[in-house]
This record gives C-alpha cells, sequence and structure tokens, in this order.
C-alpha cells in the first residue's frame, strides 16, 4: 500500500516536471491527468446551528432554606412530619404545649366580654344623660383595649404551632418529644428543592458576555451523561475583589428531585449562537506561510485549494467565517495526499458534514 502511494506521488512529481519541461503543453497536462487520484475521505458541507459556550465550576443550593425556629419557649408536645418529608407552605411542623397560652386565651375573651357589657350599659345610661360623655368614651376604649389582649393572646397560642414557611424538603430534626426548647433553638431545616440555584463565575474577560437570560447547562458526577437546562437571573454588579471574577446565579428546574444542593456542577454558558454556521472538521483544514486553507472537490473530482478564514474551534470542530459555502465538497481527512489539481476519491458515498449544535 504503502508503494502503491509512492507510486502514485513519483507520477505526479513526473507528470509536474514533464508540464515544466513542455511549457504547459496539452501532452503535459495529459500526463498529470493520467496519475491515480489520491484516497481520501470526502464530505459535503451544510451550514448548522453553532453555539459558542464559556465553561466554569459551580455549585448547586436551595432556592430557599432555613432553619425552623420557635418563637416561643415551651415543652415540645408532637413532631407532626417526618425526616426528609416534603411538605407545603402553612403545615404544622412541631406542637408545643400549649395549656397556659389557652388559658390565657380565655382570660383574655372573659375581660373584652366584660368590657362591651359595661360599653353597652354606659351607652344607655349616656342616651337618657345619666352617664357622663367621658365615661362612655372609657368605656368605649376598654373594649378596644380587650379586643387587643384577646388579639395578643390568640398570636401566643398560635405560636405554639410551628409551621412550614414554604415548600420544600425537611431535613433532620434537632428535638423529640418532651424537650423544652427556648425561643430561637433549631427545630429543623427545611430547603425549597423544587428548582435549585446554580451558583458559579466567570473570569474578568468573559464579563461582557454575562447577561440575565442566558441559556446554561449543568453536568454532575452522579449523571455524567446527562446535561441540566437553567437560565441565568443574577448577574452581580461588582467582580470579587480577590479573585476578580464575577459572581452569577440560574435556576434549573429539578421537578423530579434527582438534584440535591451541595453538588458540585459543571456549568457551560452559551455566550454566542448563529442559526446557519458553516462548521467542517478541524482535520479538513491546513496551513502554511499564506495561512489557513481547505482543499474543495470541484465536479470532476479535482483539487483546488480555497483559503478560510477560521472561527471557534470547539470539540474537534471549527465554524469557518468565510471561504466555504454550504453544497461545497471538501477533503476531511488525507490532506497531505492531495495537491492542486490532481484528482481525489473517496472509497465510500460523500457524506454530509455535520457541524455541532
Amino acid at each position: 500500500m504503502i508503494r502503491s502511494a509512492f507510486r502514485s506521488r513519483f507520477r505526479a512529481l513526473c507528470a509536474l516536471f514533464a508540464l515544466a519541461a513542455a511549457g504547459c503543453n496539452s501532452d503535459a497536462l495529459d500526463a498529470m491527468q493520467e496519475a491515480p487520484p489520491s484516497i481520501v475521505e470526502i464530505a459535503r458541507v451544510e451550514s448548522r446551528l453553532f453555539s459558542e459556550r464559556v465553561q466554569a465550576v459551580g455549585q448547586l443550593a436551595a432556592a430557599e432554606s432555613v432553619v425552623v425556629r420557635p418563637e416561643v419557649s415551651g415543652i415540645v408536645e408532637s413532631i407532626e412530619f417526618q425526616e426528609g418529608q416534603r411538605v407545603s407552605k402553612g403545615d404544622v411542623l412541631i406542637v408545643l404545649r400549649s395549656e397556659e397560652q389557652r388559658a390565657a386565651l380565655r382570660e383574655a375573651e372573659a375581660n373584652r366580654v366584660l368590657a362591651a357589657d359595661v360599653f353597652e350599659r354606659t351607652e344607655k345610661l349616656s342616651k337618657v344623660k345619666v352617664s357622663a360623655v367621658s365615661e362612655l368614651t372609657q368605656a368605649r376604649a376598654k373594649v378596644a383595649a380587650a379586643e387587643a389582649v384577646v388579639d395578643l393572646a390568640r398570636v401566643d397560642l398560635e405560636r405554639t404551632r410551628v409551621l412550614a414557611p414554604f415548600d420544600g424538603a425537611l431535613g433532620a430534626r434537632s428535638v423529640s418529644p418532651g424537650d423544652w426548647v427556648d425561643v430561637g433553638a433549631n427545630l429543623v431545616q427545611i430547603d425549597a428543592v423544587d428548582r435549585l440555584q446554580l451558583q458559579f463565575s466567570l473570569p474578568e474577560n468573559a464579563i461582557a458576555l454575562a447577561e440575565p437570560g442566558l441559556e446554561v447547562t449543568a453536568r454532575v458526577a452522579a449523571y455524567p451523561d446527562e446535561r441540566f437546562s437553567g437560565v441565568v437571573y443574577f448577574v452581580s454588579p461588582a467582580l470579587d475583589r480577590e479573585s476578580r471574577r464575577l459572581a452569577l446565579k440560574a435556576w434549573v428546574p429539578n421537578d423530579e428531585g434527582r438534584l440535591r444542593p451541595g453538588m458540585f456542577a459543571r456549568v457551560e454558558l452559551e455566550v454566542e449562537r448563529t442559526e446557519q454556521a458553516v462548521v467542517i472538521p478541524e482535520s479538513a483544514v491546513a496551513n502554511d506561510a499564506t495561512g489557513s486553507y481547505v482543499w474543495k472537490v470541484n465536479p470532476e473530482s479535482l483539487a483546488e485549494r480555497a483559503a478560510v478564514e477560521l472561527g471557534t474551534r470547539r470539540d474537534g470542530q471549527v465554524v469557518i467565517v468565510s471561504g466555504l459555502a454550504a453544497g461545497d465538497t471538501i477533503v476531511t481527512s488525507g490532506t497531505h495526499k492531495v495537491y492542486e489539481g490532481g484528482g481525489v476519491r473517496s472509497p465510500d458515498a460523500v457524506p454530509a458534514v455535520s457541524g455541532i449544535p
């Protein structure tokens, strides 16, 4: 096979020498055309969607995360949840003993009834001018004060029931029934996980590309073959002084609950999208002192050199800014075998070059 290739090259060189010696006569051209075509890989160029991406390392965090704490002191009467359980906003998590608060509420309600009765009698006497106007005013004020005390007592009673502040998943509880808890004691952590924050940063030279609404994809070690989509909603107004990086956050849906807060993620941020980009394999591009070029194949299966301007490179592909168009046929592998005007042949049918989205 090596000997055959050598013979082909030798015949081609002989043809070129013959061409030079004959002064470009028809015999020399015939000799050149008689050289066997080079066996190379050939493909037809197509335009495809191409997106330019920036890569970063980030971390997933809960949309909301708090440690639930009681607003009043007391003894834990009952725990109304299971660790790891999903709960909705307003669900009762923990109940504290409330006998004292219930008694205070009953006393306040009784005082309100008494104040209302005094007000009614004073109002009747005022109508027949037996009672002074000032006494009626005082009676009315006592009713309002009594109602306020009832409201406060009712709030104290409600505070003995610790509620979920938002929809989320509960962690491990820190108390048991019978424990005494003070105001502000840790009871249980709750995390909103139906969607997660993807927190990451970009280097200073990429900040012009960062803006809300950009699409991102994240990959995590637990699911290496999957990509999770998100959208940037926050771009920091200032760079971190020490790292000189710009902080960003994106929302990542997590309806199935497969992602967990705290996971590290490899982030790809789409910063540019070209709908009809000409994308070819990097193996099709050759270089010399004049610049980059590819070998185009004309309808007669002869090679023609075409200078090209290169754009973004990614995953073995390169965007062609100028020099090629959709529908052109090019040599994608074996470019070292090709010369200007030389014949080329592919052992297979000519496929279409597919760019990467």
